[in-house]
């Protein structure tokens, strides 16, 4: 599994890659292309990054405005854990956190199975123009630094859309 978020931004995707670079602290990325589409990878800790430009017709319709695609795909060597339940928890995290310190606006999807069918929503982040940081949380006029639209409703996917 990897997770998975997509950014809407107007930079382009080596300024974008850069930032990340440097907000996540990794090492220099490679320029790559596959099937003639770009992308910046980083390797870092059993980790790839890659940002990419994504075709619109291989993005979902909750996304299609969405040019950007953030994956990270973890390499575990601990195989009695549900490496994969941690991986999908991470993604609103990772959402938020770009999101808030680079300005861009992200999406990231939530799944749940239904019988033999996957069904899937989008939950979308952007940075709040009104937040303040001198002002704590809990403390009169505070704002989160980070609002979240509500999530779309459930679409059904293909059964084997998220077959892993």
């Amino acid at each position: 599994m990897a997770l998975q978020i997509s950014i809407k931004t107007h930079q382009s995707l080596q300024q974008l890659a850069t930032e990340i670079r440097a907000l996540l602290n990794l090492p220099p990325f490679t320029d790559k292309s596959f099937a003639g589409s770009p992308y910046c990878q980083f390797e870092t800790l059993g980790m790839i990054v890659l940002v990419q430009c994504t075709e619109e017709e291989e993005r979902d319709p909750e996304v299609i405005e969405y040019p950007y695609c953030f994956n990270i795909q973890f390499s575990f060597n601990e195989h009695t854990l549900d490496t994969d339940e941690m991986e999908y928890n991470l993604q609103p995290y990772y959402a938020q956190l770009l999101a808030f310190h680079l300005n861009v606006v992200t999406a990231c999807y939530e799944k749940k199975q239904v019988g033999r069918h996957w069904q899937v929503r989008y939950r979308y982040f952007h940075k709040n123009p009104t937040w303040d940081g001198s002002i704590l949380y809990g403390e009169i006029g505070w704002e989160p630094a980070v609002i979240a639209s509500p999530p779309t409703p459930w679409r059904t996917m293909m059964p084997s859309a998220f077959s892993q």
